[in-house]
């Protein structure tokens, strides 16, 4: 702080008077004005009448702090960093005043208060209205000061409408007998407390300081603010609508939004979600440690908030015709989180890096795996991190070479994950989650899945926009219903909530559905006959638990056609052959480096069980494994007949020779070397 300037008490209109040669600023990091005509304007005439009454003496407003800078010997700029309300609405009721007087012809008053209050002596047009409000409210405001109300188009700006809520409210106290200049002495009794600081005392570090105690800011005002307060007035005027202005129009006028996506623009710089608490001093870090111009980081902002506007906002007529249907998708999936990866590839598409038929393989892969996790009801928050990780991967993996990044792509996403809480569901426990779980309860993603088995092959869809998803037995279970399936209500209830019982329908054509049985029911929903997916259900002349089984396998086939378990590319998958030996029985299998799983060969052998009670799980999953046909006896011993996954070297030594093994101590590499014995290999995937 400024010695020479110490805090002090002072009257709203001596702070004024006493400030010739000087410009009030309120910056363009600073929030809206926001204060309303039903509240705090209110509150501030009621203070003056509370000293007009000589129910106050003097009244308290608050703490004005201004960060003080000499534009020349003559002229400063007070750039105010808090107190921005009450002085902009000080400034608005004066000139509420000043129209007042000249209603009345009260000319040399019109000088008086011009010459005290609201300009300044001097030959600088720049600075000549001692207010400079936010950029976003300076046309109003020139229009007030230019007696030119008519011309303002924004009639519902707060500073259009406290202006005129102010002169009809003062208006009304002259009335009752107070003139304009008691009023002037009363305002000025109304007095403040002046902290002038300077830019060695840290102005950002104060802002921070003296919001914490108010409304939170939000990381985007932060993040605002720390770019643009060291910056003159000028760059400010020239930065603001040149960059912040054109973000907010990209992303976001919402703080939250904005702070989403600073959030987003982190990740896919430093390759980790920062925490939410977290965001601007994750940014502060970041930057500080980057050697670029703040113009420079604003114009790389800018680069990313198109990126994220076109997957997540532009019209969907301007998206690209190939990449409309894909980002159309994925917008209906509602998922911010693959947007760092997807910010990134979309702008070395747009650069030419990558092509496009490699952003949508990419983008497919994303949908499939978050409609796969949502339709076996995976909690979401568990990937929030997954992606900004994911995209270091796949840039390592690359090199610069971006040939393969959709197969590096699908193996960190894929491959590296099975078995883990990351995992996308495999077709088999796709089949077994949707095959028996309440698929009612998952409705916004089948509402999706189903939209998109309707427009499959359809030469003529229809505007689905109409249509929700419905059930074909009725919620409620009457006796008619149960009677003509001739079922229990427990298994009723069980069949009730099943895809199978699932479809299509319109809003009304439910409702006249409601508990009808089947024949009433088809006779309805042949008025929507031209519901491709309906098409079969129209052709069943009596609903039945069978009936629903029969569809419910259908559709989960479908599922698993529209969104297929990515097959990768062995490219780019690090394998490596091995295998054990045990009592003269061979086992070979590959080792997959990616993620540690190990895929027995079929023609393997299994070693013979002399304790089977010592190792009940090993034998329980071995009479799986013979059920579903992987394992079969031939000529009396055990041979698998079929490839089978296992997630690491000791489970597969445990299937193979039944028991509690360690898997690097059996299996071998092709030269006979025993797995534990290379350390390069031991290091690398034991972490």
């Amino acid at each position: 702080m400024n010695d020479n300037e110490a805090p002090r008490r002072t009257g709203l209109l001596d702070f004024l008077r006493n400030s010739q040669g000087t410009q009030f600023v309120i910056p363009v990091y600073q929030r809206n004005y926001t204060w309303t005509s039903g509240k705090e304007v209110a509150q501030y005439l009621e203070d003056i009448n509370n000293v007009l009454s000589g129910k106050y003496v003097n009244h308290f407003m608050g703490i004005v702090i201004y960060l003080s800078k000499d534009i020349d010997f003559s002229t400063r700029e007070f750039s105010v960093i808090d107190g921005q309300q009450r002085l902009t609405t000080t400034f608005l009721a004066l000139y509420a005043i000043r129209y007042l007087f000249k209603e009345s012809g009260m000319t040399d008053d019109i000088q008086n208060l011009d010459n005290l209050f609201l300009t300044n002596n001097t030959s600088s047009a720049k600075i000549k209205y001692k207010l400079k409000p936010l950029i976003s409210d300076d046309d109003v405001y020139q229009c007030i000061i230019d007696e030119r109300l008519d011309d303002i188009t924004n009639k519902n700006s707060n500073v259009y409408k406290n202006f005129i809520y102010l002169k009809e409210e003062i208006s009304k106290i002259i009335s009752k007998g107070v003139s304009l200049n008691t009023l002037l002495m009363a305002l000025n009794k109304l007095y403040i407390v002046v902290v002038p600081i300077l830019k060695d005392d840290n102005p950002q570090k104060i802002f921070e300081s003296i919001n914490a105690t108010g409304v939170k800011l939000t990381a985007s005002d932060l993040i605002r603010n720390y770019i643009l307060m060291d910056l003159s007035s000028d760059e400010q005027d020239k930065y603001y609508p040149l960059y912040w202005k054109k973000l907010e129009e990209l992303v976001s006028t919402d703080a939250k939004k904005l702070e989403l996506f600073f959030r987003l623009y982190l990740a896919s710089k430093e390759f980790e979600l920062p925490n939410k608490n977290n965001v601007y001093r994750e940014f502060v870090s970041w930057y500080e440690n980057q050697n670029i111009t703040k113009e420079d980081l604003l114009k790389d902002v800018i680069e990313y908030a198109k990126a994220f506007n076109y997957i997540y906002k532009l019209d969907e007529n301007s998206v690209s015709k190939n990449l409309r249907p894909i980002i159309k998708e994925f917008r209906r999936i509602n998922s911010d989180m693959p947007a760092p990866v997807l910010m990134d590839f979309f702008m070395k598409m747009q650069k030419n890096i990558i092509t496009e038929n490699q952003f949508i393989d990419i983008l497919f892969t994303i949908n499939t795996y978050l409609i796969r996790r949502a339709l076996c009801d995976k909690d979401s928050n568990v990937i929030s991190r997954l992606f900004p990780t994911l995209l270091s991967k796949v840039l390592d993996s690359c090199k610069d070479d971006y040939e393969q990044i959709v197969e590096y792509f699908k193996r960190e996403l894929v491959l590296q994950n099975v078995g883990n809480s990351y995992l996308m569901p495999t077709d088999t426990q796709l089949k077994d989650y949707i095959y028996k779980e309440n698929m009612y309860n998952l409705r916004a993603t089948l509402r999706i899945v189903f939209d998109r088995i309707e427009m499959r092959n359809n030469s003529a869809p229809v505007d689905l926009s109409s249509l929700s998803v419905e059930h074909l037995m009725p919620q409620t279970p009457t006796e008619e219903w149960l009677m003509a399936l001739n079922v229990s209500e427990e298994e009723y209830v069980y069949n009730l909530h099943r895809i199978g019982n699932l479809t299509l329908a319109t809003v009304p054509d439910n409702s006249k559905m409601k508990n009808k049985i089947w024949e009433y029911k088809n006779e309805i929903l042949k008025n929507t006959s031209h519901i491709k997916m309906n098409e079969k259900i129209l052709k069943v002349e009596h609903w039945n638990t069978n009936e629903i089984e029969k569809r419910t396998n259908e559709l989960i086939a479908e599922i698993c056609e529209l969104y297929p378990y990515p097959s990768i590319s062995d490219s780019v998958i690090e394998k490596m052959e091995i295998y054990l030996e045990s009592k003269g029985h061979r086992a070979d299998a590959i080792f997959n480096l990616s993620n540690g799983n190990v895929e027995i060969a079929a023609g393997s052998f299994l070693g013979t069980v002399e304790n089977v009670e010592l190792y009940p799980q090993v034998e329980d999953l071995r009479k799986e494994l013979l059920e579903e046909g992987y394992i079969s006896e031939i000529n009396g011993e055990l041979q698998f007949v079929k490839p089978y996954l296992c997630s690491s070297l000791s489970k597969a030594a445990n299937i193979v020779l039944h028991g509690n093994r360690n898997g690097w101590e059996w299996w071998k590499n092709s030269e006979g070397e025993n797995l534990k014995n290379i350390p390069e290999l031991v290091k690398r995937m034991i972490k």
